[in-house]
């Protein structure tokens, strides 16, 4: 890019298109992070006294369906296949999964706050996909 002005020397451009990436890369681990706590929380119990806190507990049949389908999208979001699709099918899941807890109420704010944090990650996903720093990429590599 040219310089715009006497004390332009486009390197904010250079750094923001730089930047980018990089944030998509951050939002998917992210994204793929919370995901696969969901799928722990899930599977281990969860003791405040952290007396069996490692023990394995066997959800129900659709549950246990939905945590595997979770870790996989938790996987392939982390490998940056198919980010686009992957990550409005994971906020779907999780969404699910949501309404399918036996302490799900309406208006629950701990619900909710955990359903905007992974929309929010999610989203911008969703529109911009998942940058240079995928296995699967339409973009070139950056040439160093």
């Amino acid at each position: 890019m040219f310089p715009t002005g006497p004390f332009d020397s486009g390197l904010t451009s250079r750094t923001m298109v730089s930047f980018f990436p990089t944030f998509q890369c951050a939002l998917r681990i992210l994204f793929a992070l919370l995901l696969g706590h969901t799928v722990a929380l899930e599977i281990f119990t969860d003791d405040p006294v952290l007396t069996g806190a490692l023990d394995v507990r066997m959800p129900g049949p659709l549950a246990a369906l939905i945590c595997a389908v979770l870790a996989s999208i938790s996987i392939w979001l982390i490998l940056g296949v198919a980010t686009r699709t992957v990550a409005l099918s994971g906020f779907a899941i999780y969404l699910c999964h949501e309404l399918l807890l036996p302490d799900f109420t309406v208006f629950d704010l701990e619900t909710a706050q955990r359903v905007i944090v992974v929309a929010l990650l999610a989203l911008p996903l969703v529109i911009f996909g998942g940058g240079r720093f995928s296995v699967i990429s339409p973009h070139f590599p950056e040439t160093v």
